[in-house]
């Protein structure tokens, strides 16, 4: 699997999301890139006569300021830049920082490349008009082509690493890019599949990846919903799920159910 940079994005990020991000880029051998977003959504809002907000400190309303924003963010971005900074100098890797301004999905996908793996820390800080983040980090991955590591502050990536598949010839390049990541970890690779009964699906391409895998189970007859997916994972004890948004049998609801309600990283593949 071919990464290029590991991407952090937004306002902030927590620190451990952060070193997370940092440890892959330098397995990796990849540019750790923040991409500083300045949610257009925020500056316009600061600029209508009746925006206020209230203070953490005194509790008091006072009128949201377009120049105090932009202060705000200003520093904040200098906040950020320091930790990449920081981060990269420990873990010996390039390291970059860019300032985007714009809508949130617009401005990440513009920015991202198919060789990006881009960090989304579930409950993460942003400001501006709210999204769900699960439908941001799938649309992410549709606009873009990149890859969305969706995770808690708290995960880390454990062995084995799991992938859901129908079994399809159009699944084949997620199987054979997370094959690939099993491999370089290395890590035991985990096949949910929808398929019914207990056999191998009959393409030989998908039996030859399990075989090459350093070692691999499949698990079969696994219904394309959410929660029996994450049950299934969770009785793997994976510490990864991968899932395809492109040739998925999972509809857009169920990807996002399964990124909020994960008990470990969620892969999204375009």
């Amino acid at each position: 699997m071919r990464i290029d940079r590991v991407v952090l994005f937004g306002q902030s990020c927590s620190e451990g999301g952060a070193e997370a991000a940092a440890e892959l880029a330098a397995h990796f051998e990849a540019e750790l890139a923040y991409l500083f977003l300045e949610d257009s959504n925020l500056l316009r809002l600061a600029e209508l006569p009746l925006a206020a907000e209230i203070g953490m400190d005194t509790a008091c309303r006072r009128r949201l300021e377009p120049a105090a924003v932009e202060r705000a963010l200003r520093a904040l971005a200098s906040h950020a830049e320091e930790a990449v900074s920081g981060l990269a100098r420990r873990f010996r890797i390039p390291w970059s920082f860019q300032v985007l301004r714009g809508m949130p999905a617009e401005a990440l996908s513009e920015a991202a490349s198919a060789t990006d793996l881009i960090f989304f820390l579930r409950s993460q800080s942003r400001v501006g008009i709210p999204t769900r983040e699960e439908a941001l980090a799938r649309e992410i991955v549709s606009r873009s082509g990149a890859a969305v590591l969706y995770l808690s502050g708290e995960s880390s990536i454990q062995p084995p690493i799991g992938v859901f598949s129908s079994g399809k010839p159009s699944e084949l390049p997620t199987l054979r890019l997370v094959a690939a990541l099993a491999r370089d970890f290395p890590a035991k690779l985990v096949v949910l599949c929808s398929a019914s009964g207990g056999e191998v699906p009959p393409d030989p391409e998908f039996r030859e990846l399990l075989r090459d895998a350093p070692s691999s189970t499949l698990r079969s007859g696994i219904p394309p919903k959410a929660w029996p997916i994450l049950t299934a994972a969770a009785r793997e004890g994976v510490g990864l799920l991968a899932i395809s948004i492109g040739g998925s049998a999972l509809p857009p609801g169920e990807i996002e159910s399964i990124c909020s309600q994960a008990f470990c990283p969620i892969l999204l593949l375009p």
